[in-house]
């Protein structure tokens, strides 16, 4: 296991900027769609939303350069009580894919988009049908090649015994064809923690059993290989799949130092090739202490989000702080009562070199709660890159414009009105700039309700879109350039 050394003046050369702005331009508003359910696809300058409520659907393409609607299609012949699982593309070619449950059986449905029409190209066709039904609370998940060559689905079937569960697995191609698929058992005990699939169709699988686990790696021939996942006196804390190339998957996450605390005591990587050479990363306590209480950081854990490959052969980590907090309350009667929030912290962005050296970590203040009842919602953030830097983009309180960096943030709420900010990380040398681009309550009357992350789409590597509600009544594009 090869332990990076972590240097007090990795931690303390952060060099923050003032707060500055970015370029930001508005297209002309048009008729508005109010659906729950959006995702966009990019190509070339033309984005295409989907948007669905209930039995209808509408395809929308909009001009990321001039910001304009260029056409919007409606559907409404999608099948009674159809839910949408995914929008993906892969190969070139952009689906929906819809799933139909009955109390025995789940039915899976493709249908291609023709991104230049703005328009179905075929109907639907059945790519996967199960004798069982889903389990209960659990969904269909889905893991694309690093190369988009291949589409892997799974999801979890109830039995007749309460205490197996039945994980489907099927691979694609490109065309959704299947390369192969199968089924395999788990016990209660029993938890699948991530999938991954890599080009050549192999799938690979995280499970967790009596705090032990296990990746296992399997394909149309031969039997699964299962190898034990372990850090020499290390509880690993959270852990997940990443594909950073056609060549290989990682194993990485967080660890803890102590079992007696449940904050995270470092990073971990691991390649599914070579599980016993483990890369730590400790986090310090001069980083953990950053804008937190000694009691947040009892309870700081991090889920790793982004791992990327760089040019260099070195490795870009980013994480956020994520937990679930109970409050327990009584009514002015007396009753005992329980409320739920979700916390969307802080962001550790770390810089590991081909080598396996530390080049800089840098922990980036952030404060979001919501209800837990309500989700996510417009919380966390959108990772993107241009040839220098890394951008983190979040809505923030706006309070936060007064408040310096070497002090903790002012709270934001999900749901409210918020500036849109982003952070600017320097590739070469981790500074750290933060950029105030928009306040959603300002002048343009932007509904932040239809805010999300997921919106933020780039169409460069120093730009991207955003799509909002204006007065609830129209749309409008938003287009913000960051100066190189």
């Amino acid at each position: 296991m090869k332990k990076i050394t972590f240097l007090l003046l990795a931690v303390l050369g952060i060099s923050y900027a003032s707060l500055a702005q970015s370029n930001v331009s508005f297209g002309s508003p048009y008729s508005s769609v109010d659906a729950p359910y959006n995702h966009y696809f990019y190509n070339g300058n033309e984005l295409l939303s989907v948007k669905a409520e209930r039995q209808k659907l509408v395809l929308q393409k909009l001009n990321s350069t001039t910001l304009s609607e260029i056409s919007s299609k409606t559907f409404t012949d999608l099948p009674k009580h159809y839910k949408i699982e995914y929008t993906v593309e892969t190969g070139g070619k952009f689906y929906l894919l819809y799933s139909v449950s009955g109390k025995n059986n789940l039915q899976l449905f493709a249908r291609e988009i023709d991104f230049a029409q703005g328009t179905f190209a075929s109907e639907a066709k059945q790519i996967i049908s199960t004798e069982g039904s889903l389990k209960k609370k659990s969904s269909v998940g889905l893991r694309s090649s690093y190369d988009q060559s291949k589409l892997l689905i799974f999801y979890s079937l109830a039995t007749a015994d309460k205490n197996t569960t039945v994980t489907g697995m099927h691979v694609f191609n490109a065309s959704l064809e299947t390369v192969w698929k199968n089924q395999f058992k788990s016990t209660s005990n029993e938890q699948q923690l991530d999938f991954a699939v890599d080009a050549a169709g192999t799938v690979y699988y995280l499970t967790e059993k009596n705090s032990s686990i296990t990746l296992t790696t399997t394909s149309s021939a031969g039997e699964p290989s299962v190898q034990a996942i372990s850090l020499d006196k290390k509880t690993i804390r959270k852990i997940g799949l990443f594909e950073t190339s056609p060549e290989d998957i990682l194993c990485a996450g967080f660890y803890n130092k102590d079992i007696n605390t449940s904050a995270a005591g470092g990073l971990f990587i691991l390649k599914s090739k070579h599980l016993n050479e483990a890369i730590t990363c400790p986090i310090s306590q001069s980083v953990m202490q950053q804008y937190t209480s000694d009691i947040q950081q009892y309870a700081t854990q991090f889920m790793l989000k982004e791992v990327i490959l760089e040019k260099d052969g070195g490795l870009t980590l980013i994480g956020e702080s994520q937990r679930r907090e109970t409050i327990h309350y009584y009514t002015p009667k007396g009753l005992a009562r329980n409320a739920y929030f979700l916390h969307y912290d802080d962001i550790l962005v770390t810089k590991i070199d081909a080598a396996g050296n530390l080049t800089w970590m840098r922990k980036l203040p952030k404060r979001q709660t919501g209800k837990a009842t309500e989700g996510q919602g417009v919380m966390s953030y959108r990772y993107m890159a241009s040839e220098n830097n890394y951008y983190l983009i979040f809505l923030d309180n706006e309070n936060n414009k007064s408040v310096s960096l070497d002090d903790a943030p002012v709270n934001y709420v999900n749901g409210e009105a918020g500036a849109l900010t982003a952070y600017e990380i320097s590739k070469d040398k981790g500074a750290v700039t933060k950029l105030s681009i928009l306040n959603t309550n300002d002048e343009h009357h932007l509904k932040v309700s239809d805010f999300s992350t997921q919106k933020i789409i780039p169409v460069d590597t120093a730009s991207f879109v955003l799509e909002f509600s204006k007065k609830g009544k129209e749309d409008v594009l938003m287009k913000t350039v960051f100066t190189q």
